[in-house]
């Protein structure tokens, strides 16, 4: 029997057979508690996986708003959801799992949202043997509740789709399913890449009404409140988190995205093969899918096709990175659910099942080692270095009670500072205002500051002179601690430059700077320019900052500091 021959139930689901019982409970029954057991494994990442760079710098930007200090207006609507989290935790880890715990609320949305839309073409159990396929795909697995922008936007946009496929179209459900859209939109411009899902929806609501007029314009009112719910809300936030206006706001994510779109070849497709080993039951779910698809009537084809359309950001979205796979698949999977109506009579509901859950349990088993008790370390570390928070420069603002001082370096972020060719961007940062702490915490496989301030190949990222100032200006504390301060070989002379004025303390062997004479362990107060320091003892000497700052007791955790994509 054929998509097109199909009977449908009053929801225009599919009524098509799939095995009702497995150990005395049906087919739904069993998949309910398979994805009940699934979605435990998860939460229990959730608690323990390693946070990613990515996630230091989204509760970053919510931390610095919480402290009123100004953001960029652009991809930050997320600070209005979760203000209320510093205040309720000691520390950004802390932070951090809190917020992962609403993501994973969020993708129970998406879930529900894909179970709803995919029973708008197939039955109950095939509809949610969908959702469990999705679940138990590997980058859904491990990233779907992350941290950052990814998961509630998919969470609004899946559910505005879920609206649009489903429900009436009203004086009440086209502007909750418009306002969802703005909403997304706001949170991350990449929601525009499953805007293909939304078209394909559109042409098959509108057949469904033979194209009238008014389902037109009904249906054309949905991106319109979207627009307006987006500028609307855009110009509230600029004004409540930076003093620009936002207009010029707007110009600058303008420029972000299309800077976020390919400029050549893909440059993650690594991702995507591994993507593909680790969530084979999704994939062959889609291949699957294919012949299904065609089977369908014209109409409903549009729709599906749509949906699954979304796979195209593949080829025109830059930044592929693991984290995206759960929001650029919710719709495909929602769409291919139609391949069951193949896969689920001839190899059955349950034996689907329980593959899909143990290629989720195969997952949870290899994830690897959390690195969470030692960025717990590091951050334990800088608390008890620090009397109270200081500036500093890092890689993705693990310190997120501190004061970042430079950029987020990502790739896009190391572009940015290297705008001006051969120009400093860090002297003007420090000329600015003292920054003490330098931290590599970096991963060694992309090091940017640790390859700086060790000699490894990718300190050619950095402009030469950043690298030149940097070294000069921090000497190495405890760990991936390095603080403003230089040494002096024993017998020599040396200029140092000061960049971060403050009280230093001296270290090592006695010292003259600028002809007086200091013994180790005392302080002085330095403001920026050169000094002139003489080491005549057989040790080494030198000054760091800080007025007596104590390393401490315990040995630096050993690197890695981050688990793999």
């Amino acid at each position: 029997m054929t998509a097109e021959s199909a009977p449908l139930d009053q929801s225009g689901s599919s009524m098509i057979s799939a095995p009702k019982s497995f150990g005395g409970i049906s087919s739904l029954s069993l998949i309910a508690l398979l994805i009940i057991g699934v979605l435990a494994l998860e939460f229990h990442l959730v608690l323990t996986r390693s946070i990613h760079w990515d996630e230091f710098h989204f509760y970053g930007q919510l931390a610095d708003y919480a402290r009123g200090n100004e953001i960029s207006p652009f991809q930050t609507f997320h600070v209005q959801f979760f203000a209320w989290i510093p205040g309720l935790v000691e520390n950004g880890i802390d932070g951090i799992v809190l917020g992962r715990a609403v993501m994973f609320g969020c993708q129970l949305i998406t879930l529900a949202s894909i179970a709803s839309i995919a029973q708008r073409f197939v039955t109950r159990e095939y509809a949610w043997l969908t959702v469990l396929i999705y679940l138990s795909a590997g980058y859904t697995l491990q990233h779907g509740w992350s941290f950052r922008t990814d998961p509630l936007a998919t969470a609004l946009i899946m559910s505005s789709l879920a609206v649009f496929t489903r429900a009436r179209l009203n004086i009440l459900t086209v502007p909750i399913a418009g306002i969802l859209i703005g909403l997304a939109g706001l949170v991350t411009v990449k929601a525009i890449l499953l805007a293909p899902a939304f078209a394909g929806m559109a042409w098959l609501r509108w057949s469904e009404a033979r194209f009238s007029t008014p389902r037109g314009a009904t249906i054309i009112a949905i991106p319109a409140i979207a627009a307006a719910t987006f500028f609307a809300l855009y110009a509230v936030h600029s004004d409540a988190v930076s003093a620009g206006e936002a207009a010029t706001s707007l110009q600058s994510a303008g420029g972000a995205g299309q800077s976020m779109l390919l400029a050549g070849l893909p440059p993650y497709l690594r991702f995507l093969a591994k993507g593909a080993i680790i969530a084979f039951p999704l994939v062959v779910l889609i291949t699957y899918a294919v012949p299904q698809i065609r089977a369908h009537k014209r109409d409903e084809k549009f729709a599906l096709i749509g949906c699954v359309a979304t796979l195209l950001a593949l080829a025109i979205y830059r930044n592929t990175f693991p984290y995206f796979y759960p929001m650029m698949l919710a719709p495909v999977a929602a769409a291919c659910a139609v391949g069951l109506k193949h896969l689920a009579p001839r190899y059955s509901v349950r034996l689907i099942a329980m593959v899909a859950a143990i290629n989720a349990a195969g997952l949870w088993v290899i994830d690897g080692a959390s690195r969470l008790p030692q960025q717990r370390e590091i951050i334990s570390a800088a608390q008890e270095i620090f009397p109270e928070p200081v500036a500093y420069f890092d890689f993705p603002n693990m310190l997120t009670d501190f004061d970042k001082a430079n950029g987020f370096l990502t790739t896009w972020g190391l572009e940015d500072s290297r705008a001006a060719e051969g120009e400093s961007t860090y002297r003007p940062i420090l000329e600015s205002k003292p920054v003490p702490l330098l931290l590599t915490i970096d991963w060694t496989r992309h090091a940017n500051l640790l390859a700086v301030m060790e000699d490894m190949p990718r300190k050619e990222l950095f402009a030469e002179a950043d690298q030149r100032l940097l070294k000069q200006t921090y000497r190495r504390f405890w760990g991936p601690f390095w603080l403003a301060g230089t040494q002096v070989s024993a017998g020599e002379q040396a200029a140092y430059e000061v960049m971060v004025p403050g009280t230093y303390t001296v270290t090592g062997s006695d010292i003259a700077i600028d002809g007086t004479a200091y013994q180790s362990g005392e302080t002085l107060v330095l403001d920026r320019g050169v000094v002139n320091m003489t080491n005549n003892s057989a040790d080494s000497a030198g000054i760091i900052w800080g007025d007596k700052l104590k390393r401490p007791e315990k040995a630096p955790p050993q690197r890695p500091y981050w688990t793999r994509f």
